[in-house]
């Protein structure tokens, strides 16, 4: 058998976005234009009363608020003696690592896998009883399937997606506006009312401190989970969740959002956030428990990107600070960066 020379495999995906993209190079500069977008211009400009549950807070408020504007409020989610905890248990793992690009701030501090790092965040925070609930509603699977001469019902529970604690620190500017859910290709489609069934993650940020439009809060765009992929948001669609220590942002991952710059001279926003996923997005057997770091480094680059251990661009899979594994794993070898993906400007 001839085995044919490498290429580049990634031209062989199939795309149902980048057919409707035309991209331009001149020198250094590199743009693109969606040729036909969307004709939508609705936006919603909520108020934070819009925004915050009502009390007694339920799971169908909560759901009602999401399913309208891909965001909710609830005041005072945790109790102070647990968010206190949290920032003891993960503050002293707050280091400086210089960023490569902007999509956070030189000046923002922080640390992930924070699950792994707090029991309480893992016990009080990421396994909520409201959180939870409201994860298996959006983003629980639940499907019936035939085996031989039966028909099987199976659960797949969501799961720890991502989890960090962000510092933003004065001086910090505007992080680019986006969606989570780019993570896993999802594509959002232009829709009137929302439909379950297409979310792949869901967030839930609880505040250390009060944060304001001043220090930093969460700004994200109310309604974008029900735009087209390709619309563009505009800065003043933006909504800033300003908040309490204790209070929750929850929020769908088909939002754009992004965290805000801090125009202050003394202030830090601090927060903790979770992200779930659905429980079916990983692979069919973990290999990873049981193997040894030594066999992995014994395999060629290829061999660790098909077993999985390389980051799926724009951001999957990445270890510790927004690293590629292959970078722990072979080290030696210049295999990555921290680029999310090949970056044009957009031209509207």
């Amino acid at each position: 058998m001839t085995v044919p020379p490498p290429q580049d495999l990634s031209e062989l995906a199939p795309s149902v976005t980048l057919s409707n993209v035309e991209f331009s190079v001149k020198g250094d500069v590199k743009t693109a234009r969606i040729k036909n977008p969307i004709k939508d211009e609705k936006s919603l400009k909520p108020t934070v009363a819009d925004l915050t549950i009502s009390e007694p807070v339920t799971a169908d408020k909560i759901a009602e608020k999401l399913e309208i504007y891909g965001g909710a409020i609830v005041k005072n989610f945790l109790a102070d003696e647990i968010v206190d905890r949290m920032w003891d248990e993960i503050s002293p793992h707050f280091t400086k690592r210089v960023w490569n690009g902007d999509f956070f701030p030189q000046e923002t501090q922080r640390v992930t896998a924070t699950v792994c790092k707090s029991k309480t965040v893992a016990e009080d925070f990421m396994c909520h009883p409201m959180f939870r609930e409201i994860c298996a509603r959006f983003i629980g699977k639940k499907n019936s399937f035939i085996m031989g001469d039966e028909l099987v019902t199976a659960y797949s529970e969501p799961q720890h997606n991502a989890s960090s604690m962000l510092s933003i620190g004065p001086g910090a500017k505007d992080q680019p506006l986006h969606r989570d859910d780019i993570t896993h290709h999802n594509i959002c489609q232009y829709r009137e009312k929302y439909e379950y069934g297409h979310e792949t993650a869901v967030a839930c940020a609880v505040a250390h401190n009060t944060t304001t439009k001043a220090n930093g809060a969460t700004r994200f765009v109310p309604g974008s989970h029900l735009w087209d992929h390709q619309r563009v948001p505009k800065p003043e669609e933006a909504f800033y969740a300003e908040m309490e220590k204790g209070d929750a942002f929850f929020m769908l991952a088909s939002c754009f959002h992004g965290g805000s710059a801090n125009t202050t001279t003394d202030e830090w926003r601090n927060m903790s956030f979770i992200f779930m996923t659905q429980g079916l997005l990983r692979p069919e057997i973990n290999i990873f428990l049981e193997t040894p770091l030594e066999y992995f480094q014994s395999l060629s680059v290829q061999a660790l990107k098909s077993i999985g251990l390389a980051v799926s661009q724009p951001f999957c899979g990445w270890y510790r600070d927004l690293e590629d594994p292959l970078k722990v794993v072979k080290p030696e070898q210049d295999n990555s960066s921290d680029d999310m993906g090949k970056g044009f400007q957009l031209v509207l």
